[in-house]
């Protein structure tokens, strides 16, 4: 297959380079506003699909059919210019056009240069881009706000600092691939987790479903999360500060710095803590007699679950220079520390274990639009991560939920003793070049290569002759992700389509279990592979409305934590395989101004995955550990779908829904087995399935003084029940569920001097409903915070 994509590309390509050496004439000259050229006029022969657009000093070139034409030249603010023309074949016609400007009544429209966020969302791909600078006022990180996209659910094992799984489109966890700034964030450690992150570090968030643009270079077979940081060149200064329930504590710092020569200075700095002690109704388990009353709930409090967390970014260089749009170097360096209150269940409970993580991480980053050449554009990114993490598990006691505990024999809460220190290394480069041939074609070439590497110490099996060591097993994979793709815009730049192929290669070394879960027998295994992916993407836009279609043959390569395990509740295996799937999505935007003030925008979307080798994430029942397995056929149906209308800049209502039918079909209880499984067909465990939100904001301008803003802010989210076991195994009674929940949220924010100072109020979960989440497990009820908020910018620099 992917030999006839790239004959296609290339006879496509031959045919395009042979038809510009027939017999044509050509129509160049220059677009000005006075003596001001005008970059990006569209230059156009009436009634056909053949045109261009000008560059910085407002040149163009057009090559037209020999013969008689009504020329138009168009440019937003400006009146059309046509003129009459006749050329003949092989001839030259010098033209220099001066447009006019229009002359616009206050009451006319002005139509205003596309922003990024109407960039991303008009290309082929199943893409939805939030503007994360209408939330710098609340206490949200990237993980919250993520929650609020059509088709994401968001779940975390607890409050601050927990652990967060994405699922998107049906896909969950390392499905789904997280970038910043187009860098993935696989090997940050988990201090730099979305859950840690301020909502204040994005400038917006680009989701892509299921069929992900090579420039991203992943294996992202559910999708891509990109997070964007600002990048403008203004000088600033952004500080926050919150306080709220269970002692959270949170600050945040922003800073930025361009001067005339493009030189620049980024930092920025966060913190969160919480004591997380909030309390939760659950079973709790006499100590004496080993045994946990079924259905005798209580109300308890958390009592070994503090966390804090610090991060420090900060970014050097030059932006806008004649050799580079974009050179930074960076540096970026954080610390946690966790204590660990319970499994990833709830039935098994910690009172002194806890773990501590530090990163290191450099970072290069360099961009330049028409490098040599015009149309030939590159970017290059590099980082060097260093991970060091320490888990603490040496007390010879058990818990329960009531803080009391009783004296063991052996040590360890959770199995075996561990002082076990580990440092994990990340290396990444990324490479992209894109080549401009003409306005309606285009190449471009990508390549990702990490490489991770884990070394193990345990201090605790040193000095326990009951916990021997570990055998001494290397622990390393390399990645590689090369992409080529052809892009195609129509003359009318109304049909954009994409082609590519994507060809994956992966080396791991690690432990391999031989024996079983009672007695296991770790041996080093190393394996190499090498699978092709491609796909296409498809758009066409009408006045109103723009219609998607995408495919991709997918791959998604197993992660560091699959592979090995994270040293504290999750086991791993070097024998995972790459899952593989086949994505479809159907989408259509509609956004039309309804009236002279006020928009109606409606999204929509269907996909289909049809997936073999799935990762399945397994969790132990009694012990509440974790571990990860190949698991077979999956297919999974779905809509997604969000509205929202805006009235002036006084009031804004929206919602979105997602459902979803994600079922096993793995037809056999075993591989080489020709027994049917019993949960054939059953919808898959522990995914949600039907999920959403709705949100209103209004607006009081000038309230209280010229410049200041008072906004109201209220939020409904639902999640339909959830089974977290196969649906067909057990009586209907009395399965185990994450039930339906229903809660609201309100905000009020009062921004005075257009922002420069910000106070804003929170209230969380408001009709403290029972909220819970992955395998049960509670989170935090009814909250409150209120946030201090100072901005300042100096104009931005031309």
């Amino acid at each position: 297959m992917k030999g006839i994509i790239l004959l296609a590309i290339v006879y496509y390509l031959a045919g395009f380079l042979y038809a510009q050496n027939s017999s044509e004439a050509i129509i160049k000259g220059t677009v000005k506003a006075g003596n001001t050229p005008l970059e990006y006029s569209t230059i156009y022969l009436n009634k056909t699909n053949i045109s261009t657009s000008s560059n910085k000093k407002g040149e163009f070139v057009l090559r037209v059919p020999p013969g008689q034409h009504l020329l138009g030249v168009r440019y937003v603010g400006y009146k059309t210019y046509e003129k009459r023309i006749d050329v003949g074949a092989g001839k030259v016609l010098v033209l220099d056009i001066n447009l006019q400007e229009e002359n616009r009544s206050l009451d006319e429209v002005v139509v205003e240069a596309k922003s990024p966020i109407q960039i991303v969302k008009e290309t082929p791909f199943n893409v939805v881009a939030l503007d994360a600078k209408s939330f710098y006022n609340t206490t949200l990180d990237l993980g919250q706000l993520l929650d609020k996209v059509s088709g994401i659910k968001i779940r975390e094992t607890g409050g601050v600092g927990s652990n967060l799984n994405i699922t998107l489109n049906g896909f969950t966890g390392n499905n789904v691939k997280v970038f910043m700034d187009g860098v993935p964030m696989q090997g940050f450690g988990s201090a730099f987790q979305l859950n840690n992150i301020p909502v204040g570090l994005a400038d917006r968030i680009e989701v892509y479903k299921g069929v992900v643009p090579i420039e991203f270079g992943s294996d992202a077979m559910g999708g891509v999360i990109n997070i964007v940081t600002n990048q403008n060149r203004n000088s600033y200064l952004d500080f926050s500060t919150s306080y709220g329930s269970f002692n959270t504590f949170r600050t945040n710092l922003n800073l930025g710095y361009t001067a005339k020569s493009g030189f620049t200075v980024q930092v920025n700095a966060y913190q969160n803590s919480s004591d997380n002690d909030y309390k939760v109704k659950t079973e709790v388990k006499n100590l004496q007699t080993g045994v946990t009353p079924l259905g005798e709930y209580h109300w308890v409090r958390r009592f070994n679950d503090a966390y804090h967390n610090e991060a420090i970014v900060g970014k050097i260089g030059f932006v806008k220079t004649k050799w580079a749009d974009r050179f930074l170097v960076g540096a970026t360096f954080g610390h946690e520390y966790a204590e660990v209150q319970q499994g990833y269940r709830m039935t098994t409970v910690f009172g002194e274990k806890k773990k501590t993580a530090s990163s290191n991480l450099y970072s290069l980053n360099y961009e330049k639009r028409n490098l040599l050449l015009k149309g030939l554009n590159v970017k290059l990114n590099a980082n060097y991560n260093i991970s060091n993490n320490h888990n603490t598990d040496t007390i010879n006691r058990s818990y329960n939920w009531f803080g009391e505990y009783i004296t063991k024999n052996s040590k360890g809460e959770y199995g075996s003793p561990t002082l076990s220190r580990f440092k994990n290394k990340n290396q990444s480069v990324t490479a992209n070049i894109g080549y401009r041939i003409t306005q309606q074609h285009s190449l471009m070439l990508n390549n990702v290569y990490t490489n991770f590497k884990r070394s193990n110490k345990n201090a605790a099996a040193i000095v326990d002759p009951d916990n021997p060591p570990e055998p001494d097993i290397a622990r390393r994979s390399k990645k590689n992700t090369l992409g080529l793709s052809y892009r195609y815009i129509s003359p009318n730049e109304r049909w954009t389509t994409n082609l590519f192929g994507k060809q994956y290669n992966m080396d791991v070394t690690g432990p391999v279990n031989t024996g079983d879960t009672s007695h296991p027998n770790y041996i080093e295994e190393n394996s190499d592979y090498s699978i092709m992916g491609y796909g296409i993407a498809t758009t066409y836009n009408f006045k109103y409305l723009q219609l998607k279609a995408s495919f991709e043959k997918a791959y998604r390569l197993p992660t560091d934590t699959e592979l090995f395990g994270d040293e504290v509740l999750e086991s791993g295996s070097a024998s995972i395989k790459a899952e593989e799937s086949y994505n479809y999505n159907l989408g259509a935007t509609f956004n039309k101004n309804i009236s002279k003030n006020s928009v109606l925008s409606v999204d929509a979307s269907i996909f289909y995955r049809d997936t073999h080798d799935f990762i399945r994430r397994l969790v132990d029942q009694r012990e509440g550990g974790a571990m990860s397995e190949n698991w077979g056929h999956v297919r999974n149906i779905g809509v997604d779908a969000e509205v929202r209308y805006s009235y002036r800049n006084k009031f804004t209502i929206g919602a979105n829904a997602t459902y979803q039918d994600m079922r096993n079909y793995e037809r056999y209880s075993r591989s080489n087995s020709e027994q049917l499984s019993v949960t054939y067909k059953d919808r898959m465990p522990n995914i949600p399935y039907f999920f959403g939100n709705a949100d209103a904001t209004y607006y009081f301008h000038d309230l209280w003084g010229k410049g200041n803003t008072l906004s109201l802010g209220y939020t409904f989210n639902f999640m339909y029940q959830v089974y977290q076991n196969w649906p067909s195994l057990g009586d209907k009674s009395t399965k185990d569920q994450i039930p339906t929940q229903l809660w609201n949220d309100f905000n009020v924010t009062y921004a005075i001097q257009n922002g420069r100072y910000n106070i804003s109020f929170e209230a969380m979960d408001i009709n403290n409903e029972l909220l819970y989440d992955v395998f049960y497990n509670q989170k935090p009820g009814r909250r409150f915070f209120v946030k201090f908020r100072y901005f300042l910018t100096s104009k931005k620099r031309n």
